[in-house]
């Protein structure tokens, strides 16, 4: 996604991230000057207001969830908490600075439940079947 949008020199890049090590953003070395960085958990209202403070974003893509679906088993009410609290934080916050950004929610297939050959490609119009709890949250 970073990457996609930095490509567009005229748009001013923000993301979060709970951690800052060499190890956990690897993934954005090629673009890591090209994007402002913000390190904050948004299961924390302070930090995701600052965020928000820092960026005032137009637009906001939400990716953050703990989509690992083998904890989605183990511990079920741990991922329930954290994919909806850093929602409704995010919520939270953007009310809370006074921003009015387009929000684009981003999720997997999972929502859709275990799919069959009859139904794909997956469209808008196809039900949804949720088997787990991240697919839920």
């Amino acid at each position: 996604m970073a990457e996609y949008l930095v490509d567009n020199e005229e748009i001013d890049v923000h993301g979060v991230s709970r951690w800052h090590s060499t190890t956990s953003n690897k993934n954005l070395k090629r673009i890591r000057d090209k994007i402002t960085l913000h390190e904050c958990d948004l299961n924390d209202l302070s930090a995701t207001i600052r965020a928000l403070e820092a960026s005032k974003p137009d637009y906001i893509f939400h990716l953050a969830a703990h989509a690992n679906v083998h904890v989605c088993f183990s511990n079920p009410i741990a991922v329930l908490q954290n994919n909806i609290n850093n929602t409704i934080n995010l919520f939270e916050a953007i009310r809370i600075v006074g921003l009015d950004p387009i929000i684009q929610f981003c999720g997997t297939s999972e929502v859709y439940g275990n799919g069959d050959k009859e139904n794909t490609p997956i469209t808008e119009n196809h039900p949804i079947q949720p088997v787990n709890i991240y697919a839920v949250s």
